[in-house]
């Protein structure tokens, strides 16, 4: 008896470990639309080979790494465990969070909100928001990483000597800076303590301000008193949307000189957001959560573009000519925020060259067409979102390497 029990324990977890596969393939032979539907992928899936060579030391690991990437049923677990995952994070954050924190910590913890970080880089925020985690994102909402006064005045001496060059040959140069969206919607984060009210980029601005006149536009204001009518960050990605982007781009306008105008003015509709990408980061299921939207916005339809080439991606380089007439040149040098403000910019100057601030591996190389773009430009501008405020100044180096090497 003891013996039959052995053998059906030890064929029970042999079926545990066949049968799925045996299924797997039955179905890709036999019905392979089935298998097509069920094999779909989720983001990037992983490739990786069947260990071919035998070595003790970590075949066993490799053969592991193997089965988890290629398990049968793959894609539908993992959908089924984020749907899962989605209902019960539902269900705690609706109904039982708060009266387990009163229990636990008394009255006194109404209204706390414990931050809950999804695979170290989505933020979990308060009413189905989401927050971006990486790139020490907490520490500059919290204001735990503002700069030592030495550092900000290195910075600084790199803003000015670019100012100083951009000054001799008649371009007009403009920093800007992009406020996280942390701070812009602190009232969706987690219960987090506030080291400093001021953080890093608002202390570092008025630091610049103070010792060299250097005006560096920080819409942080603006952007917070538009969202009482517009909804300025997307809910799902730590990106601005098209409203957002269009005030942050009227207050580099202001800083320019250049007319400006109120969004209220313009035909604005709302139309369904096209990101979501704290969402596929933390591998969570978009149907647990309500649709998001965002807004087209109709600006200056009189405005015809000519020779529009490149993308608007992260990585890519956008150029375009308008018949706007202000005969102006402009370059703007940035991060993936700047796609945004691309349908803006591009009908407000005559010529647009919309650039990478640097590649993906950090790299300010930037083709001859873009160096030639810079060195005959009117208006130049140099943008960095707070979390990557230090990536400014190997750009700004280059940029005087550029201006420097100029030749006419």
């Amino acid at each position: 008896m003891k013996k039959t029990v052995q053998i059906l324990k030890i064929s029970i977890f042999m079926g545990v470990l066949i049968l799925p596969s045996l299924i797997w393939y039955g179905v890709r032979f036999l019905a392979p639309q089935a298998y097509a539907k069920l094999d779909y992928d989720l983001g990037e899936k992983t490739q990786t080979q069947f260990p071919e060579e035998f070595d003790p030391k970590d075949y066993t690991r490799k053969l592991e790494t193997y089965y988890n990437a290629n398990v049968p049923f793959r894609s539908k677990l993992i959908s089924l465990h984020q749907k899962l995952s989605g209902a019960l994070e539902s269900v705690y954050t609706g109904y039982l969070r708060d009266g387990i924190a009163r229990i636990l910590y008394g009255e006194e913890a109404e209204g706390f909100f414990p931050p809950q970080i999804i695979g170290d880089i989505v933020l979990l925020g308060r009413h189905n928001w989401l927050f971006y985690a990486g790139d020490d994102s907490i520490s500059y909402y919290r204001g735990t990483n503002l700069l030592e006064e030495e550092q900000m005045e290195l910075n600084m001496a790199l803003m000015v000597q670019l100012q100083e060059l951009c000054d001799e040959k008649g371009i007009q140069l403009q920093y800007i800076i992009l406020p996280n969206k942390e701070l812009v919607y602190s009232e969706y984060m987690p219960s987090y303590t506030i080291a400093n009210s001021k953080r890093r980029t608002e202390t570092f601005v008025e630091y610049v301000e103070q010792h060299c006149g250097i005006h560096i536009v920080y819409p942080l204001q603006e952007l917070q008193q538009a969202k009482d009518r517009w909804q300025t960050y997307h809910q799902y990605d730590t990106h601005w949307n098209h409203a957002g982007s269009f005030i942050g781009t009227q207050a580099l306008y202001k800083a320019l000189g250049i007319p400006t105008t109120d969004l209220s003015a313009l035909e604005v509709t709302q139309c369904d957001a096209t990101t979501n990408d704290l969402m596929i980061l933390g591998g969570l299921d978009a149907s647990q959560y309500p649709a998001e939207y965002d807004y087209a916005v109709n600006y200056r339809p009189e405005v015809t573009l000519t020779d529009v080439s490149g993308d608007k991606q992260p990585s890519g380089i956008y150029c375009a000519r308008s018949d706007c007439g202000n005969d102006k040149n402009l370059v703007f040098i940035g991060d993936s925020f700047r796609c945004f403000m691309i349908d803006y910019l591009v009908k407000d100057f005559s010529n647009s060259v919309i650039t990478y601030r640097e590649t993906s591996d950090n790299r300010t190389d930037y083709p001859d067409e873009v160096i030639r773009s810079i060195q005959d430009a009117d208006i130049l501008v140099v943008e960095a979102v707070d979390r990557y405020d230090s990536r400014l100044y190997p750009a700004i180096q280059r940029l005087i390497q550029i201006l420097q090497s100029e030749t006419k």
